[in-house]
Order: C-alpha cells, then sequence, then structure tokens
C-alpha cells in the first residue's frame, strides 16, 4: 500500500520574489533605537527635576520645544537676560519659557538689581513634554542670596519709609499754603522760646504762629528781605540753626523784592516730655 506523502509535512506556499533583497539590520542599531524610545518614554512621564546650579557656571538643560517650560528659580524677583528669540515672562519666583524652534537660548537670571548673583542657563530645545526645573544654589550661594535679599528688604522698607514721611511733609506744607490746619495739629500762639532762627543776611524773621501735634510743632512765620535788592530765600539758612528742624518751606514766593514778605514754615520735632500735658489733680481742687 502505497503511503500518503500528503500528512507528512504541512505545505508551505512559495513566497513571490519582488527583486528586493533586505539588508541585514545590525545590532547596534536597535540598541539605539531601543534606548531611544526608552528615554522618550522616560522624558514623556517624568515630574518636576532638581539641577543644582551655581553662579559664573554655565548649565545645559533640555526643554520643551513648542510649550510653556517652567523654571522655578531661588529667586524672590527673578529678571531674565537674553538676546534670544524665545519669549520669556516672571512670576513671583517662576520664570517661564517657551521657544518655537530648536535653537538653543542662552539667558542670565538674576535677584533683582543685584549682578553679583546670576545663573548662566543654555536651554536646549527638544520635541518632548513641556517641562518644570528647580534651579537649586550651592549652600555659599545661597547663604549670599539670603544676605543679599534681607538687606535689599530692609533698604526697601526704609525707601518706603521715606516716601511716605517726604509725602507727608508735602501735605503738610500744601494744607498751610492754602490756610488749613492740619490734621492732628492744633493752632496757638508761639511760647517765647519757640522763635524760627535763619541765618541769613538782609532777612528779618518774625514767629507768628505754632501748630502743635502730639511729636511735631510748625513754626510758622514772615521772612521780610529788608535789603534793596531783590533777594532769593535760602531755606537751608533755616534748617542749620538747630538739629530738631525736620523741614523748611516758604510760600508763596521764594525770590522776595525789597521790602518784600512771605510766610515761612519750619518743621520741629517735639521733645517727649514737651508733647506730655500735666492733668490738674481733683484733689487739689483742679478744674478741667
Amino acid at each position: 500500500m502505497a503511503e500518503d506523502s500528503s500528512s507528512s509535512q504541512p505545505v508551505v506556499p512559495s513566497q513571490p520574489d519582488f527583486g528586493i533583497e533586505l539588508p541585514p539590520v545590525d545590532a547596534s542599531v536597535l540598541k539605539a533605537a531601543k534606548q531611544q524610545a526608552e528615554s522618550s518614554t522616560t522624558t514623556a512621564s517624568i515630574g518636576p527635576q532638581h539641577i543644582a546650579v551655581k553662579p559664573g557656571i554655565n548649565e545645559l538643560m533640555p526643554i520643551a520645544v513648542g510649550h510653556l517650560n517652567r523654571l522655578v528659580t531661588p529667586f524672590e524677583h527673578p529678571v531674565v537676560t537674553t538676546t534670544s528669540q524665545a519669549t520669556t515672562s516672571t512670576k513671583g519666583k517662576i520664570v517661564y519659557v517657551a521657544t518655537a524652534d530648536e535653537t538653543p537660548v542662552t539667558l542670565y537670571i538674576t535677584p533683582g538689581d543685584n549682578q553679583d548673583i546670576a545663573l548662566s542657563l543654555t536651554l536646549i530645545p527638544k520635541r518632548i513634554p513641556a517641562r518644570e526645573i528647580h534651579l537649586d544654589l550651592d549652600k555659599g550661594s545661597y547663604q549670599l542670596l539670603n544676605q543679599w535679599q534681607h538687606a535689599d528688604a530692609a533698604s526697601r522698607t526704609s525707601s518706603q519709609q521715606e516716601q511716605a514721611y517726604i509725602s507727608q511733609l508735602k501735605s503738610l506744607f500744601r494744607d498751610l499754603g492754602m490756610q488749613k490746619t492740619p490734621p492732628g495739629f492744633s493752632l496757638r500762639e508761639p511760647k517765647p522760646q519757640e522763635q524760627i532762627r535763619c541765618l541769613q543776611d538782609r532777612v528779618q524773621i518774625k514767629t507768628g504762629q505754632v501748630l502743635e501735634s502730639q511729636d511735631r510743632l510748625i513754626l510758622v512765620g514772615l521772612a521780610k528781605n529788608t535789603g534793596g535788592d531783590m533777594l532769593e530765600f535760602d531755606e537751608r539758612s533755616c534748617a542749620t540753626t538747630q538739629q530738631d528742624v525736620l523741614a523748611v518751606s516758604v510760600w508763596p514766593n521764594v525770590v522776595l523784592k525789597p521790602q518784600e514778605a512771605t510766610e515761612l514754615y519750619v518743621v520741629v520735632r517735639q521733645a517727649p516730655e514737651a508733647s506730655v500735658s500735666l492733668r490738674p489733680s481733683l484733689l487739689g481742687g483742679g478744674q478741667p
């Protein structure tokens, strides 16, 4: 009996021959492709990254092209300096960077106007998701930054207080020029020792009013040109006569014709003991 050869091996149809010879793929190429795929997967799922930075040393870091990237700086008020076409903006400690192409972005980040501490960054745009990068200073630079920020905060506070004080004095003089009694002041006649003294020739000073508050006095007087020529009144001549003078102003004229007078306002600091008024005791028959 003849053996049926059709049951011994499966029949595989022959593949058509297109005349194309496929070259073998090198193992190193496959390995590189695999690493690239793994890197892309890791980059896509990566969270905020912390990078140690030091002033004076340029740091290279990848950012996303076509997306908004977020750089968290150690500075309270960062300032960005760059010549790149990339878009940058700041909000609090954050610097936002966006670029439309893969041209590297070089920039410097400083804490406000202080140029002693500058972070040098070169950002390499890549086809990756948007990134958040935290920039961490080394210990020495961080201590220096803290010292500068404390000094800067104190300076800003002092400057704000000075501006507020100058604004308050201007308001006082404006009220006086408009014949108003400034809020918090009471009007009275001057005491014998409350006299305006100015070290300027051919000027006669007569003190006529005192406006008193809890810690300041405003001496109001007339400054008259007693000479025969035009005279420019020097307000500084009244400020050097005593240490308690806080401000001096005249109204309405600074340049005086012969025999012409102008009002003179001198703000002086009142001694703490002078600002305390005694209350008569009822036990001694005192009346309010």
